[in-house]
């Protein structure tokens, strides 16, 4: 192509072009290809490319602009310093130099990238920054085969240019950091609903008085927006709880995101709860959104709140007082459209006492308190959970248990459960594995610590007693038939004359009518 200047009209239109090129997508790629395009339909180039600061601020990446499927010069696929290039010119001289042209890379080569350039046929060019807010952060650089190819008046033209095109690279690679957030944050979300556990009457598994009083209580905070405390020991099912008053409330269609405050290091809990902004900190090598952020319009469950430092109970009191946050490091208020759920199994009372707990953070938190009852305090419960923990790990295993040996049954009433469900749990599980047949049964070394089991001083302190609130269950399930493939006798594994004779001494008289069985004992 002859070199000839371009009239004021050539350049006008060429500006026009390429800013409406520059607004038809969000996608970079496309976008520099179709400025490649109109670039070359106006100057004298052979080549396109892109120079981009990487974000330690101490190198560029170099990339082609291609177009029409062209593949452009090899360009080096390594990370090119600053030092000594035209970019670390550019970032030196920003105010003085609005673009570079070279003639003859074959007579002198002041760059360190002009080297490169040249092994790969490159004799001149021009290369104008892209600045943003005042601050270089690339470059657009155009080459040719041929040397002596580009005027002043040419250079003018890109550096005209270059503003429309630091600006469409800037709102893509922002638009690409967003889009690569909301899918960080959508995989996240997936991780967080598959864990959701979906209330159902049969999660609460029991009919003793004080599980039902927890079911209730639950039915009448969950249509509320109180701040609810979940007090229990570790293993009662405090998690449960919180899913629950979630799932049945108004925001069931949103997250229900959880914060263990004993499973994070001090320095990184803030910014798990609240996120934090991009060089807040040493390694904040992005945006992150909190757990906060995350649970907007739905729950979010604090357990253990009484492992909370200090620091992140001020901020915290912040928000359900206020109902706002910044991120660490941000200077943005973030609205909290949140409920707040928590649990511990410390004495928060005792925690205020010692300093340890901030009091007005407590009375913030002690709105509507759920105690969950320990095992202990409801053994008629254990058959029930038992049961529940055959159906749900049995099949796994290849255990079809029918009956549940009535001594095992015993020393599990006896026990204390120190570990609440959560060790039932653990020990039925055990008991499926290490077992056989279709009887499930217990040992002592099943019960862990045979110390911690001791004779249960409340209704039922006897053995005897334990038995007979025992087959009082099963015929409760049996409708109080005896005999046959369904009745109680083939549960127990007895002949039904025996069981009849230990309800007769036990006190228990099944009565004709199907289903009641009466008590008769004290």
């Amino acid at each position: 192509m002859p070199i000839r200047n371009l009239t004021t009209e050539e350049r006008y239109q060429g500006i026009l072009r390429i800013d409406r090129v520059l607004n038809s997508s969000l996608d970079l790629d496309v976008v520099l290809g179709r400025v490649a395009t109109e670039l070359k339909a106006i100057l004298p180039l052979d080549h396109v490319a892109l120079l981009l600061i990487n974000s330690d601020e101490k190198s560029y990446t170099w990339a082609n602009i291609t177009s029409g499927g062209e593949e452009g010069v090899d360009l080096p696929d390594k990370d090119i310093p600053l030092e000594g290039g035209t970019l670390g010119w550019f970032i030196e001289h920003r105010s003085e130099v609005p673009y570079v042209i070279y003639q003859d890379l074959l007579r002198e080569r002041p760059f360190a990238e002009d080297e490169i350039v040249f092994q790969r046929g490159i004799r001149s060019g021009v290369r104008v920054p892209l600045i943003i807010e005042d601050e270089v952060f690339g470059e657009l650089a155009v080459a040719s085969f041929e040397p002596n190819c580009f005027t002043e008046e040419m250079a003018q033209f890109l550096s005209d240019v270059a503003p429309h095109i630091a600006t469409a690279v800037a709102n893509a690679r922002a638009y690409a950091t967003l889009q690569a957030s909301q899918e960080n944050l959508h995989k996240e979300a997936l991780l967080l609903r598959s864990e959701l556990k979906f209330f159902s009457e049969t999660d609460f598994v029991g009919s003793s008085r004080g599980m039902a009083d927890l079911k209730d209580m639950i039915r009448r905070v969950a249509q509320t927006e109180v701040t609810v405390l979940i007090l229990g020991e570790t293993g009662t099912g405090k998690e449960l709880v919180a899913h629950a008053i979630h799932n049945l409330s108004a925001r069931r269609e949103k997250l229900m995101v959880k914060v263990n405050c004993a499973a994070l290091q001090d320095t990184l809990l803030l910014s798990e709860l609240f996120g934090h902004e991009k060089g807040s900190f040493t390694g904040a090598v992005e945006r992150k959104i909190g757990r906060f952020e995350l649970a907007h319009q739905g729950t979010i469950f604090l357990d253990e709140i009484g492992e909370l430092p200090m620091e992140a109970q001020v901020k915290v009191l912040r928000v359900m007082q206020e109902r706002e946050f910044e991120r660490v490091g941000g200077t943005r208020t973030i609205q909290a459209d949140t409920r707040i759920v928590t649990a511990t199994n410390r004495d928060l009372e005792a925690e205020v006492e010692n300093g340890r707990f901030r009091q007005d953070l407590f009375f913030r938190l002690n709105v509507i308190p759920i105690r969950v009852p320990p095992l202990r305090e409801r053994k008629e419960d254990i058959l029930d959970l038992v049961e529940h923990f055959v159906r749900k790990y049995g099949p796994g295993m290849n255990r079809l248990i029918k009956r549940i040996d009535p001594r095992a049954m015993e020393r599990l009433m006896r026990y204390d459960w120190p570990g609440n469900v959560r060790e039932l749990e653990n020990v039925v599980e055990r008991g499926l594995v290490l077992g056989s047949g279709d009887t499930l049964r217990f040992n002592k070394q099943l019960l862990g610590d045979p110390q911690a089991a001791r004779p249960d001083t409340e209704e039922f302190s006897t053995m005897e007693g334990h038995e007979r609130s025992y087959i009082l269950k099963v015929l409760e399930r049996t409708g109080g038939v005896v005999s046959g493939e369904k009745g109680a006798a083939k549960i127990l594994d007895m002949k039904p004359t025996t069981l009849q004779s230990r309800m007769k001494k036990l006190g228990i008289k099944p009565q004709k009518s199907y289903g009641v069985v009466e008590d008769v004992a004290g």
